[in-house]
């Protein structure tokens, strides 16, 4: 499964809770509604959980099927 799900468990988790919240959004008609408010804590929340993983994340952890090669290294 570590082959197939790349990543800390607490990545899936920050995805599964940005999901419930989304659909939670939704149920209330956010979108539709308190439109402003909705589009601020979309941004506002990805750029969190963007911070969130990249703070937390070993940069010799890979968390992408192919290795990312660093250019400016490169010669």
């Amino acid at each position: 499964m570590n082959q197939v799900f790349l990543g800390k468990w607490w990545h899936w988790g920050i995805l599964l809770i940005i999901v419930g919240l989304m659909w939670l959004a939704g149920q209330q008609k956010m979108h539709v509604i308190h439109f402003n408010l909705f589009v601020s804590a979309l941004i506002i929340g990805t750029l969190v959980g963007v911070v969130w993983i990249v703070r937390g994340t070993d940069p010799q952890h890979q968390v992408t099927r192919d290795v990312i090669v660093d250019d400016s290294k490169a010669d």
